[in-house]
C-alpha cells in the first residue's frame, strides 16, 4: 500500500481491532529488554501490518515499535526519504494487559520524512479518529466489537478547552513517576499516548504532556495538528509533523533512538502550552 486510502485503512484497523479483542481477556504479558510490556496481540497485529506495509521493492517501508530494531540503516534511511507507515500495534500495552480500556491502535502515513495522515482506533471503546486530507473523520460503534464497518464516518469537529485551573491534563509515566506539575489542575496518567491525543481532540483533556517515541504519536499528531492544536517541546522547540533530529533522537546506536528529545506538550494553543511549561518541573529523565 503506497497511498492513504481511508476505506482500506478502516478495513485494516477493523482487522487489527478484532485481533486485539480476541486476546483481550488473556491477561498475560512478557517484558521486553527495556522492561516495557509486550503481549501476543502486539506481535500478531504488527505482523499483519508488516505484511501490508513492509514492501521495500515497492518503495514502501514500515517503522513499527516491535520490528524497527531489526531493520538496517539502509532500510531506515529509505523509509525516511520515501513512503513509510509508522505503526504502534497496541499503544497502551500496560492497560491493555490489565484489561483497562485506555489503549489503541495507531497508523501514521509518512512521506519524505513528514507525517501526512494519521488514524487512531480505540477498539475497547469502538471509536475511530482519522484524517483524510484536510478533513478529520470520526465514528463510534455502540457495540464493543470491531464488526463496525466504519460506514458512518462523519466529519469531526474538534473541541478545545480554554485554559483554566480545572481542566484535566493527561501525563505520561515519566512525568507521573518523577516529575512535578505545579498547577492546581487534576492530572491523569493513562499510559497511552493515542488515547490521550484522541481525547485531547474531543475536548476531554486540556493538554497532554509526555516524552514519547515516534510510533506513539505517529497516528495522533496529524489528527491534532489538522484540528488546529499546537505542540512544543519544553526546551522551546516547536513540534511539527517533520521527523528529524530537531525533535527526535535519530542517530544509530542512540539508547533513546526514536524518542523525543524533551517533554512534549500538546494543547489547544501556545498560551496554554507556555503556561504549563512554566510550571513543569524536570522529571529527571
Amino acid at each position: 500500500m503506497n497511498k492513504w486510502n481511508r476505506k482500506e485503512i478502516c478495513a485494516l484497523l477493523a482487522e487489527c481491532g478484532e485481533i486485539a479483542l480476541k486476546h483481550y481477556e488473556n491477561r498475560s504479558w512478557k517484558f521486553k529488554s527495556d522492561r516495557s510490556l509486550i503481549t501476543a496481540a502486539d506481535s500478531e497485529i504488527e505482523n499483519l501490518l508488516k505484511h501490508e506495509f513492509d514492501r521495500p521493492s515497492e518503495s514502501t517501508y514500515l517503522i513499527g515499535e516491535e520490528t524497527v530494531d531489526s531493520k538496517s540503516e539502509k532500510y531506515i534511511s529509505s523509509a525516511l526519504q520515501e513512503i513509510a507507515w509508522v505503526v504502534d500495534p497496541i499503544d497502551g500495552t500496560a492497560p491493555y494487559a490489565h484489561h483497562v480500556p485506555t489503549w489503541g491502535i495507531s497508523i501514521g502515513f509518512m512521506k519524505g520524512g513528514t507525517l501526512m495522515e494519521g488514524a487512531v482506533f480505540l477498539p475497547a471503546l469502538g471509536e475511530l479518529y482519522m484524517t483524510d486530507g484536510d478533513a478529520i473523520l470520526f465514528c463510534r460503534s455502540s457495540e464493543n466489537s470491531c464488526k463496525i464497518k466504519f460506514s458512518r464516518l462523519e466529519e469531526f469537529c474538534p473541541r478545545k478547552l480554554p485554559l483554566n485551573d480545572g481542566g484535566l491534563i493527561s501525563v505520561s509515566q515519566d512525568v507521573a513517576k518523577r516529575g512535578h506539575l505545579a498547577l492546581p489542575n487534576p492530572v491523569q496518567a493513562v499510559c497511552c499516548t493515542v488515547f490521550s491525543g484522541a481525547y485531547l481532540a474531543m475536548g476531554r483533556y486540556l493538554a497532554y504532556i509526555g516524552c514519547v517515541k515516534l510510533w506513539d504519536i505517529g497516528g495522533a499528531l496529524p489528527i491534532l495538528f489538522k484540528s488546529g492544536f499546537k505542540g512544543m517541546l519544553v526546551n522551546g522547540q516547536e513540534l511539527t509533523l517533520k521527523v528529524d533530529e530537531k525533535i527526535y533522537h535519530m542517530s544509530k546506536g542512540h539508547p533513546e533512538r526514536w524518542r523525543m528529545k524533551d517533554q512534549m506538550i500538546l494543547a489547544p494553543d501556545l498560551k496554554t502550552i507556555r503556561h504549563i511549561s512554566a510550571n513543569l518541573k524536570d522529571p529527571g529523565r
